[in-house]
């Protein structure tokens, strides 16, 4: 059985340096392991971070505004987290406590979201500038278990699916009832939801029996061998550099 995937989001990264999808992989690992594991971060680490991606994002052509843009988006999510994070230093229910509190918990509230929004955004630059096939080949090598690279592909492919079905629901309820808002609306959105959860749960099992009855076992066909070059050093090298000079700049 041979299985494939037809990437058409690479943009302008088959055209772009090959550096081998360890050695990215490895950089933001590092990079990341560095924004968690630094105090509060100051304007100096923000822009090293920026600066790595930015480089990085224009080696391989890729346009660093749309991914910065997908960054933002776990923003919201950070935020409620940020939000009621000094509240675990709080003395006293009192309004003058709980100004005291965010006051003083500011620097707190500021770390939660630059880490968040900067390891999202380095995820971000990796899938940006690295295609998914190259990616899953790249964890593979690393040794990541077959059962997790056969749960990263097939929801990475089945994502498409799934929106294009949210979209057809979108549309449908658009053009039967335009009218619809509110309480009503929402309503209807759960019980769609609900449905759209089963007949998923009946296309998978439908996807697996196929699956099987062309020689499934459990594990997907692994690509040829992955080639290491100097360019691949330098790479993990200059991601290295950064990690180090955020976490020990003074």
């Amino acid at each position: 059985m041979t299985l494939t995937w037809t990437d058409t989001s690479s943009g302008g990264r088959d055209m772009a340096p090959r550096i081998d999808p360890r050695a990215k992989i490895l950089a933001a690992l590092t990079l990341i392991a560095a924004i968690a594991l630094t105090p509060p971060m100051g304007l100096a680490e923000f822009g090293l971070v920026m600066a790595f991606v930015a480089v990085a994002t224009a080696l391989f052509e890729v346009p660093v505004g749309p991914v910065i843009a997908r960054s933002l988006l776990v923003l919201p999510f950070a935020g409620a987290i940020a939000l009621f994070a000094p509240l675990a230093h709080l003395q006293g229910w009192s309004r003058e406590a709980l100004i005291l509190t965010y006051i003083s918990g500011w620097p707190m509230i500021f770390a939660i979201l630059s880490k968040a929004f900067l390891s999202v955004l380095v995820v971000s630059a990796l899938a940006a500038t690295t295609s998914m096939p190259e990616l899953l080949r790249g964890l593979r090598a690393l040794g990541m278990p077959d059962i997790m690279l056969g749960l990263l592909t097939f929801l990475m492919r089945y994502t498409a699916l799934f929106r294009e079905q949210v979209n057809a629901m979108r549309i449908a309820i658009a053009s039967r009832a335009p009218n619809l808002r509110g309480w009503h609306l929402l309503v209807l959105y759960g019980s769609l939801g609900g449905n759209l959860f089963v007949r998923a749960y009946e296309r998978g099992e439908q996807v697996y029996a196929a699956m099987l009855a062309r020689g499934y076992t459990g594990t997907l066909p692994a690509p040829g061998p992955l080639l290491w070059r100097g360019a691949d050093s330098l790479f993990v090298g200059v991601g290295v550099a950064f990690a180090l000079a955020i976490l020990f700049y003074p």
